[in-house]
């Protein structure tokens, strides 16, 4: 059973979560032979101001 955590700064849509998790899903069937409907894929989204890159805060 996959389970894929993706963390991004800020929103994203409800379509472009779907898009995501249909293509991360995909993914692992073809390569991997997980099967879609045992796939769980995790979306965190990160105000930027909670995350930096080195000493700058995205936000």
């Amino acid at each position: 059973m996959p389970y894929v955590n993706v963390k991004v700064v800020g929103k994203l849509s409800k379509e472009k979560k779907q898009k995501i998790a249909d293509d991360i899903s995909n993914s692992l069937l073809k390569h991997a032979g997980k099967p879609v409907e045992h796939t769980y894929v995790v979306f965190d989204e990160v105000n930027g101001e909670n995350w930096a890159k080195g000493n700058q805060l995205f936000g």
